[in-house]
């Protein structure tokens, strides 16, 4: 499978404002570094989750027609195409299947599976994810990482360990990117 984001989000849970208010910061000195702790925060709480935090749009492209969505939660599907005998897409009818949530995880069901061919990317799903609102609680846990972030940058950036919390999180900021041999 290939999990492509076709349009981003537009925003961040966290506004530039709500972070210097967090961190009691009143002038535009760090503007840039507290932006950037920002979008760190925001993509190792997605990738942490699984969760989509703002909403965006995704291709998923499989080699057969998945049930389980891999981001959530899951605002709806544009549509379900696959490959014909000839290699071009076909769009499903939206009549043959629907969209439900099971513990939080998206889910598509068919009444119908039409013939695919044998192709890596036989089946293309576009679909959007996203919270309406991001959940208090997921706002203000970033909000505590980006202030021990911003709080403890000189450590962070020399290396020296200031405590397991900080080390985990700079670490897991490398794991979506691990390139997995066999």
């Amino acid at each position: 499978m290939q999990l492509v984001q076709a349009v981003a989000p537009t925003q961040e849970p966290i506004s530039l404002s709500d972070a210097k208010d967090f961190l009691r910061v009143l002038d535009s000195d760090s503007d840039v570094l507290i932006s950037s702790l920002i979008v760190a925060v925001r993509e190792h709480v997605e990738n942490v989750t699984n969760r989509q935090l703002e909403s965006a749009t995704y291709e998923l492209y499989a080699d057969d027609f998945v049930s389980k969505l891999p981001k959530n939660p899951i605002k709806s599907i544009e549509k379900i195409e696959y490959m014909g005998s000839e290699g071009n897409y076909i769009l499903l009818d939206a009549s043959t299947y629907y969209l439900y949530e099971r513990n939080g995880i998206g889910y598509i069901s068919y009444s119908e599976i039409p013939s695919i061919l044998n192709h890596k990317k036989a089946v293309k799903i576009t679909f959007t994810a996203g919270y309406e609102t991001v959940p208090e609680a997921i706002k203000q846990y970033m909000k505590v990482k980006i202030s021990t972030l911003f709080e403890n940058r000189e450590q962070f950036v020399v290396g020296v360990s200031i405590s397991e919390f900080g080390n985990k999180f700079i670490d897991n900021l490398l794991v979506p990117y691990k390139v997995r041999t066999v």
